[in-house]
């Protein structure tokens, strides 16, 4: 097993891993083919900076490919579950809409592919609140906020007693130039 530390860089045949600030890659410009990021962006205070240097360590043509969690398009149901996941972990900062994700993205300079895979995790409460370590307090009212949600974020995200779902999409992308 091997363990990279702060702004630490370990290789592999064909692959590189770091730990360092999603806005300062420890990486040379055009370096990689391929980068990804999975289930990390909805905790970047500045997606966009991030998006601008994973397209500068691409080379041209380069493919990126963001995993992430995605809020629905209703203002309500975006509420909803990004006020959740910041009652539940602290360093939670947004689950932008697919929409939103796509312009970070193209903003940046990364071409979005038409194709995206969208899917759901089905997460049972009591494990994701024991995951990140959630305050006693906090949990109770992420619980109450389960509880008692509305029926139109009970159907969204299929929450039961012990049990919600969290939507996510796959998102590909290109460096053109």
């Amino acid at each position: 097993m091997m363990q990279a530390g702060r702004d630490s860089v370990v290789t592999a045949p064909n692959a590189a891993f770091a730990q360092s600030d999603a806005t300062a890659l420890p990486f040379p410009d055009a370096s990689f083919d391929l980068a990804t990021c999975r289930l990390a962006a909805h905790h970047f205070t500045d997606p966009a900076a991030a998006f601008r240097d994973v397209r500068r360590v691409l080379r041209p043509g380069g493919r990126f490919v963001l995993v992430d969690n995605y809020a629905p398009d209703d203002p309500a149901l975006d509420a909803f579950i990004n006020e959740l996941e910041k009652l539940r972990d602290a360093s939670h900062v947004r689950n932008h809409t697919i929409t939103a994700w796509r312009e970070l993205l193209e903003a940046a300079g990364l071409r979005t592919s038409v194709e995206s895979d969208l899917m759901t995790t089905k997460i049972t409460t009591e494990g994701w609140l024991e995951r990140s370590q959630t305050p006693r307090d906090r949990a109770a009212e992420v619980r109450r906020r389960l509880r008692e949600a509305p029926a139109a974020a009970r159907d969204a995200f299929k929450i039961t007693d012990t049990t919600f779902a969290v939507p996510k999409v796959v998102i590909l992308a290109r460096r053109l130039a």
